[in-house]
């Protein structure tokens, strides 16, 4: 009986170590994917931005 329990506790240690990386990489990706999204509007709104401020000359060009 005790080699079993060792061993059981040795693969629940294995586990919870691998659980603790699996935690670590889905906070990684969580920020990146935060940092990508934040990242995409702004690149959005800037080109938002400039395409409202020439829109008049966009029309105005295409209409010749």
């Amino acid at each position: 009986m005790e080699p079993r329990v060792t061993e059981l506790e040795t693969h629940l240690k294995y586990i919870r170590r691998d659980m603790d990386e699996v935690r670590g990489d889905v906070k990684a990706i969580k920020h990146r994917l935060a940092y990508s999204a934040g990242a995409t509007a702004m690149v959005l709104g800037l080109l938002g931005w400039i395409a409202n401020s020439r829109f008049d000359q966009l029309v105005s060009l295409l209409s010749r």
